[in-house]
């Protein structure tokens, strides 16, 4: 039997009033009762405050604070200067988790493991109705020591199960013997960078095959459907930290190097896809300088062996990039756009 160890949960509220009670019942009603939840009140404009103040005035487990509106990093960070527990989970207001969730993290961890990695349920939401769900199970389920854990890195990182902080159970001591922190300079990827330092502090490190936790992508924020100016510098940034992570551990080689070079071109593709949103606002003039940026930057062109081991796209853009056909890439983007446009258009014409 595992031993009664507190847990503290952190949770970034902003104008969540719509759903922050379903959050925060999914935890006070966990199987596992040992925990402290931390409210941390991010300067919402709604009623998030007064919900939150409730439910601390009905349960002594609630901590609620409030701070001027200066983001998740900010809220996450204040949670984890606050909490008390032997471990520490986060989860995001709009989400939720299932009965036995904490409970199941609690179990993995207590094998001197130092982080458990769990997969998720995402629900893709569209105007207050499901418009599809997902299971992303781990398949590399056990326990690893980091040596072994970071030679199957990129397997986890393509799949997206290294980049969240909600799909986690963490050490507290650990978290702040070494001051790990959110960087708040970073408005997109900073669990990545987060998660990256953590490891980095591990011994052993559970994988779990549970799925306990509810994804809710309730908006049309992602990188595929807005205009991101700062995307590819972004992208940078956290491909490359990523990249020299793997270096810095000897994890950059053979299967390892290929699977996270596979994800990286992929990326690249993405900002491609960015210049041609049709929210960009950008002229045609504008979208070439930007194409002839990434494509001479000399991260990109180092990679140019993963567009031509990718498929046929990939490979198609690779050559692009290598003959440096800044106006092929150009009408390759526009076609594809316009093809794709179309079947949109039908779709909706169809529903």
């Amino acid at each position: 039997m595992y031993s009664k160890q507190l847990v503290s949960i952190v949770v970034p509220v902003y104008n969540a009033e719509k759903y922050i009670s379903k959050c925060v019942n999914s935890i006070l009603n966990q199987s596992y009762q040992d925990l402290e939840l931390i409210l941390v009140n991010d300067g919402s404009t709604d009623q998030s405050g007064e919900i939150c103040k409730k439910f601390a005035q009905e349960d002594s487990r609630i901590r609620v604070v409030h701070q001027a509106n200066a983001g998740p990093s900010a809220a996450r960070n204040l949670g984890i200067g606050m909490a008390t527990g032997e471990y520490l989970q986060f989860a995001d207001s709009d989400d939720f988790i299932e009965s036995d969730m904490t409970e199941r993290l609690v179990k993995s961890m207590e094998n001197h493991n130092d982080l458990v990695i769990c997969g998720y349920k995402k629900i893709l939401k569209r105007e207050n109705q499901i418009i599809s769900s997902k299971v992303f199970r781990i398949e590399q389920a056990g326990e690893y020591e980091l040596e072994e854990f970071l030679q199957n890195f990129s397997e986890l990182y393509q799949d997206y199960y290294i980049h969240f902080n909600w799909n986690k159970l963490y050490r507290t001591q650990i978290l702040k013997e070494a001051a790990l922190s959110f960087d708040t300079k970073v408005n997109w990827g900073e669990d990545l960078l987060f998660n990256l330092q953590y490891i980095e502090k591990c011994r052993k490190i559970c994988i779990s095959q549970d799925t306990p936790y509810y994804y809710i992508d309730s908006n049309s924020s992602s990188i595929t459907s807005q205009f991101r100016s700062d995307l590819f510098e972004n992208m940078q940034m956290m491909q490359g930290t990523t990249r020299e992570f793997l270096r810095r551990n000897q994890a950059y080689t053979g299967k390892n190097k290929e699977l996270f070079e596979q994800f990286y071109t992929s990326r690249i593709v993405t900002c491609f896809w960015n210049l041609f949103n049709p929210k960009s606002g950008l002229t045609p003039q504008h979208i070439r300088s930007q194409l002839k940026k990434i494509m001479q930057d000399e991260r990109v062109t180092g990679s140019l062996d993963f567009f031509h081991s990718g498929n046929m796209d990939k490979k198609l853009i690779g050559t692009f990039i290598k003959r440096k056909w800044v106006d092929m890439l150009y009408l390759y983007f526009s076609v594809k756009r316009f093809i794709r446009q179309i079947t949109v258009h039908k779709e909706k014409k169809w529903v």
